[in-house]
């Protein structure tokens, strides 16, 4: 779990910048007894996905958006890929086997 203060020092923007993407993104984060903003993993890795965007390739807001959007399709890909290569491995295992 990190903080909304440990991202913007660790990422280098303002406190002021996060919590603008926080809105456009609709990124919920958690508030901890001390009052402060707290990320989970998955947000958190959402947040350095946007950083990189929009930061380090030069994405607007909307950009980042249509660049995450397609973000599901990729993994859905590799989830498929993967699987596919296990049931590769399986049946020449088992091909072996006799």
């Amino acid at each position: 779990m990190s903080t909304l203060h440990q991202l913007a020092i660790g990422l280098s923007v303002s406190e002021k910048t996060l919590h603008s993407w926080n809105k456009s993104f609709k990124i919920s984060p958690t508030t901890n007894a001390n009052g402060q903003f707290v990320y989970s993993p998955e947000q958190k890795e959402l947040v350095l996905t946007i950083h990189h965007l929009i930061k380090n390739r030069g994405f607007t807001i909307t950009g980042a958006k249509k660049e995450l959007s397609k973000v599901p399709l990729n993994k859905k890909k590799e989830e498929t890929i993967h699987k596919l290569q296990d049931i590769r491995q399986f049946l020449v295992h088992l091909r072996d086997s006799f």
